[in-house]
């Protein structure tokens, strides 16, 4: 069983047998279905059904040359709705099944950050028509979540919030020219985050942590493409999962200027989502890479 299964809805659903109905149902009537080859006797095919305006869940499975279908794993999505432009996007294969991970250099963070593949077919493609090799750079993401808490937003003035877009780009040249071989631009932000990591050891003795730091996006637990995330809401969807009726919320939150579509159910989440306050939570980060 997956275990993000309830964030799209399907709280209540613990064992493979109760499944067997949402599989049948998206093997018999999905709302799209793509095939590609990857290699001269096996074509790989993509199902996915949408149990809501913006989640789902895809099938993946392989056709071999006697024309018998083979599923081979399953995973639960959430659609984004904002591309993100990066330099580079890495996409590799995970070696237990059809299923590949991607990763992209964010200046803004300093560090890469590790996605899961959502068009696997389409990157299947790329590969077999032998232009995968190819610069992707745009890419959606979106994480499904089974633990979230909502927090109330920093209060800015419009001065403020100009000042830190002014020094988030100043630290995004800062970091392209350290890439470049700079070694000023590097001392310049190891005697900066000296200062800040000063100034927070200060005002962390009076306040409370997450009224100082308004976002963050960090490394969480042992799998490689799950965080511990807290992001400014954008906005907010309300969904009903079309089979179970169960509520689930698409909230559009931006961290470090990421943008990311987050799903979670009503159940799993503490506090009322609305546009200005912030989301707290564990994630997992999917990405849908344009191909």
């Amino acid at each position: 069983m997956h275990s993000y299964l309830r964030a799209i809805g399907f709280s209540k659903y613990k064992t493979r047998k109760q499944l067997e109905s949402i599989y049948s149902s998206t093997l018999r009537s999905p709302n799209r279905k793509m095939i590609t080859t990857i290699s001269i006797d096996t074509s790989l095919i993509q199902f996915e059904k949408d149990f809501g305006d913006s989640f789902g869940l895809t099938l993946i499975g392989e056709y071999g040359i006697d024309g018998e279908l083979s599923i081979e794993h399953y995973y639960p999505y959430i659609k984004a709705s904002s591309y993100m432009e990066y330099d580079r996007i890495y996409i590799e294969k995970q070696t237990d099944k059809e299923s590949y991970a991607g990763v992209c250099e964010d200046l803004r963070l300093g560090v890469s950050l590790i996605f899961y593949l959502q068009n696997i077919s389409d990157y299947a493609k790329s590969q077999w028509f032998n232009y995968s090799n190819k610069n992707f750079s745009k890419i959606r993401f979106s994480a499904l979540s089974t633990d979230g808490v909502i927090l109330l937003g920093i209060k800015k003035s419009k001065f403020q919030r100009i000042g830190d877009v002014l020094d988030r780009r100043f630290r995004d040249d800062l970091m392209t020219s350290y890439k470049k071989g700079d070694k000023d631009a590097l001392d310049y932000i190891t005697q900066n985050e000296m200062l800040v990591y000063e100034s927070i050891s200060e005002r962390v003795k009076k306040e409370d942590l997450l009224s100082i730091i308004e976002t963050s996006i960090m490394p969480y637990g042992f799998e490689c493409d799950h965080y511990m995330v807290v992001g400014n809401i954008i906005s907010v969807q309300e969904e009903k999962n079309t089979i179970t009726d169960e509520t689930i919320y698409n909230l559009l939150i931006e961290t470090y200027d990421i943008l990311i579509n987050v799903g979670i159910n009503s159940v799993d989440l503490q506090g009322e989502p609305k546009e200005g306050r912030r989301f707290r939570g564990e994630i997992w980060l999917q990405g849908h890479v344009k191909i």
